[in-house]
């Protein structure tokens, strides 16, 4: 019973010791001082002579057993971590990424306090004459008459800046830097002056020209005189053609003042994306037509390949004259992206063949390549703006083809002519229309059997060859005074007689 007692007493004096090594010292500290705490103790038991001189100090393995050290460590973790949160939010620190010359100057505080510096505030009405009378837009420490934000009063230089540079001036409000991949160069070198006014203007964002566009062109027209010109990047205005949202509106319509992912500081892809972010139709014909223009699709430049995004001498913005503009590319064979195929060369095509279809010809009036041709798109072979067979053979009755938007239909229905009707035809012997003849028979001709659609060196646009089943065969057609003759491989030859009838097709 007096072993018990003393052990019980001893447990008690071992947890008053260790609670108050655990309030006083550290980690370290603590398990130290344990050490010799109980090694004292132990000692001191050991040759004392009282009434516990017969206490066994001994631990034994069943209780060591009882002793939970896990507990105990998960505990002493959970002080420290406890202490040391409340001594982070006792004392605050710079993020450790951040490197001392790095911090700001703000974010260093200064004693100066005790004599600050009264801003000086100049009423609207005390500026020097030069300001006045005032602008529609002001900017706004201009506007308070906080001259201070901008310029150093201290100095002997009049209107001296509180920073050597205009641009490290400006950022220390307008905090946005530009870091796109395109800056441009005024802002690339600190120029913000160039384009704004830091006291007053007549223009949104006080611009220093009487519109946007005028303040673009200051740089950009080839005639400027400003200083720094915009080599290389010139812009005609003048000419006929303009582009609807510079005229509208304004060139930020389509471009970036400051800085952008894109070349010429476009909002996006100038080849095709941002055009195509207007032009929702072309969009449709550039994306879902079943015939697609390589011009549009694969080409190096896109839409840039034919139109100019800001003015031009032609209609719908391109680049050249419409047919010039077309052989711009058709100067050569071309693979077809609709068959593999290869396209003839169109402009050695057109010189050989001196007789043109009326719009090449009369490109101003007719439209050029494009009265036929959709070069945007199209569900229609060859990007036909409407229907046409390519075959040789066709079946034209009830067919709604693309030649009648231009040809009369009667030249192909009426089998006879009447003497008040000769201007519908000059195919046909006496009466006798060889156009029906033709093209109602059986087997019923396409047009391009016998005609090119593009040009030939005969009248009425002949072919010196019809394509048959990818065989070319001669027509051999000549022609006379009042008709002619032909005697291609389909039948013999045959001559016509408008005046004097050779009696074909009775």
């Amino acid at each position: 019973m007096k072993k018990n007692i003393s052990k019980l007493l001893g447990a008690f004096v071992l947890l008053a010791i260790f609670a108050y090594l655990f309030q006083t010292y550290s980690v370290g500290e603590k398990l130290g001082r344990l050490v010799t705490v109980m090694g004292n103790i132990a000692e001191a038991m050991k040759n004392a002579k009282h009434a516990y001189e017969d206490v066994d100090i001994v631990i034994s393995d069943d209780e060591l057993q009882e002793i939970n050290i896990s507990k105990i460590s998960k505990e002493i973790k959970s002080s420290i971590d406890k202490k040391k949160e409340l001594a982070a939010s006792k004392t605050p620190m710079a993020p450790a990424q951040i490197k001392a010359d790095e911090i700001r100057d703000e974010e260093k505080p200064q004693h100066n306090k005790a004599h600050p510096r009264e801003a000086k505030i100049v009423k609207l009405e005390d500026l020097p004459d030069k300001f006045k009378p005032l602008k529609q837009y002001l900017h706004q420490p201009f506007k308070m008459g906080a001259c201070q934000i901008c310029h150093d009063t201290s100095s002997k230089k009049p209107g001296a800046l509180v920073k050597k540079e205009i641009a490290d001036v400006c950022y220390e409000c307008h905090k946005t830097r530009y870091t796109k991949e395109f800056d441009h160069l005024p802002v690339k070198e600190g120029r913000c002056t160039d384009c704004h006014d830091p006291h007053q203007s007549n223009i949104r964002m006080l611009l220093k020209a009487e519109s946007t566009n005028d303040l673009c062109m200051k740089c950009h027209d080839k005639k400027s005189t400003f200083g720094a010109k915009a080599k290389k990047l010139f812009v005609d205005m003048n000419l006929e053609t303009k582009h609807k949202p510079i005229v509208e509106k304004s060139c930020l319509e389509c471009h970036d003042a400051h800085t952008a992912d894109h070349k010429s500081l476009l909002y996006m892809d100038a080849k095709m994306d941002l055009c195509l972010d207007c032009h929702d139709e072309i969009g449709e014909k550039t994306k879902h037509s079943n015939f697609k223009h390589g011009g549009v699709n694969t080409s190096k430049k896109r839409c840039l390949e034919c139109h100019n995004p800001h003015a031009t001498k032609e209609k719908k913005l391109l680049n050249k004259e419409p047919v010039a503009a077309c052989l711009n590319c058709h100067d050569k064979e071309v693979k077809s992206e609709e068959d593999g195929g290869m396209l003839m060369n169109m402009k050695k095509h057109l010189d050989e063949n001196p007789n043109w279809h009326k719009p090449i010809k009369d490109v101003k009036k007719e439209g050029g390549c494009s009265a036929c041709h959709d070069p945007h798109g199209s569900n229609n072979f060859s990007i036909l703006r409407k229907s046409f067979t390519k075959n040789f053979y066709a079946d034209l009755e009830n067919k709604d083809f693309f030649c009648f938007e231009c040809h009369s239909e009667k030249k192909i229905t009426k089998q006879f002519i009447a003497s008040d009707e000769h201007n519908i035809t000059a195919f046909r012997d006496g009466e006798v229309n060889l156009h029906h003849l033709h093209v109602n028979d059986r087997k019923g001709r396409s047009c391009r059997a016998c005609h090119d659609e593009h040009a030939s060196k005969y009248s009425h646009l002949i072919r010196d060859y019809t394509d048959f089943n990818g065989i070319k065969f001669p027509l051999r057609f000549i022609e006379t005074a009042e008709g002619g003759s032909c005697a291609p491989a389909c039948h013999k030859e045959f001559a016509y007689d408008r005046v004097n009838p050779k009696g074909i097709g009775k």
